[in-house]
C-alpha cells in the first residue's frame, strides 16, 4: 500500500495549527456571511477529523461529513461521541456520494480541493457538489494561495515527538503546480511514512472551474477575514451560489 497522509496515525490528527480557536474563527466567519436557520442541512466535503462538522452541529445545524479516508471518519465519529446532535459521517469520495438529501450549504475547506492520488486531482467534485445543493444553495471553497505557498514553503523540517521524531520533506513542482509533502515518523518501535500531494490553483482558475459547472461567484476573501486576496494571506476563500 502506498503511503497516505490520511491513514491510521496520520500527522493530520495532531496538526499543531488546527486548534479549537482556529476552528471557531473559521466557522464564525462562514456563518456571518450566510443567512442560515437552525436545522438547515450542511455538507462538509473532505471533513477530515470532523472539526468543522462538529462545530456546526453544536450550533444546531444538521451536518453530514464525507471523506474517503476510513481513519479520518473513525476519528471524526470518536470526536463527536460526546455531543448530543451528532453529525452523520460517511467514508466516501465526494464524486461517488449518493443521497436524496439536498443541502443549503456545502463546505470544501483546507487542502481538500486539488488533492492528488493515482487518479489525478479531485476537481471533478465541484460538478458533483452543485447537484447536492438546493436552489440558491452555496458552496464555500478554501484553497491555499499559490503565491504564499511558494514563498513560505519549508523544504525540510524535523519535529521532535514524545517518543521519536517527525521528518518532513516538501517540494513544489512547477511542471504541474503540485506540492508534495512526505512525513516520516520514526520511533524505536516503527518507521511510518505519510504522503500528501495537492494541486495549487489560482483565484482565477478556481472561479473559472466553479462557473464552468454552473456556480455564480458571490464573494472572494483572503482567508477567513474580510480582506483582499494576496500572497500575504495563506488561503483563498470563495463563496459561490447555485
Amino acid at each position: 500500500m502506498k503511503p497516505n497522509f490520511f491513514s491510521d496515525g496520520s500527522p493530520y490528527l495532531a496538526h499543531p495549527l488546527l486548534t479549537p480557536e482556529r476552528t471557531k474563527e473559521e466557522v464564525d466567519f462562514i456563518l456571518a456571511q450566510l443567512k442560515l436557520s437552525p436545522g438547515d442541512y450542511i455538507l462538509d466535503i473532505g471533513c477530515g477529523s470532523g472539526r468543522h462538522s462538529i462545530a456546526l452541529a453544536e450550533r444546531g445545524f444538521r451536518v453530514v461529513g464525507i471523506d474517503p479516508s476510513g481513519a479520518m471518519i473513525e476519528a471524526a465519529r470518536q470526536a463527536a461521541s460526546g455531543i448530543e446532535a451528532k453529525p452523520q459521517f460517511f467514508q466516501v469520495r465526494a464524486e461517488e456520494f449518493q443521497t436524496e438529501q439536498k443541502f443549503e450549504v456545502a463546505l470544501c475547506l483546507f487542502t481538500t480541493l486539488g488533492q492528488v492520488d493515482n487518479g489525478g486531482d479531485n476537481r471533478l467534485l465541484l460538478g458533483k457538489a452543485i447537484g447536492l445543493l438546493n436552489n440558491n444553495g452555496r458552496l464555500i471553497v478554501e484553497i491555499p494561495h499559490p503565491g504564499w505557498v511558494k514563498t513560505n514553503l519549508v523544504n525540510q523540517e524535523n519535529i521532535p515527538l514524545q517518543k521519536g521524531v517527525m521528518y518532513i520533506e516538501r517540494n513544489f513542482s512547477e511542471n504541474d503546480n503540485t506540492v508534495t509533502e512526505i512525513f516520516t515518523r520514526v520511533t524505536r518501535a516503527e518507521r511510518r511514512v505519510y504522503l500528501l500531494k495537492y494541486r495549487l490553483f489560482t483565484q482565477e482558475e478556481l472561479t473559472s472551474m466553479l462557473e464552468a459547472v454552473g456556480f455564480s461567484i458571490e464573494a472572494v476573501f483572503g482567508g477567513f477575514q474580510e480582506r483582499q486576496v494576496g500572497p500575504e494571506n495563506p488561503s483563498i476563500l470563495v463563496f459561490s451560489t447555485v
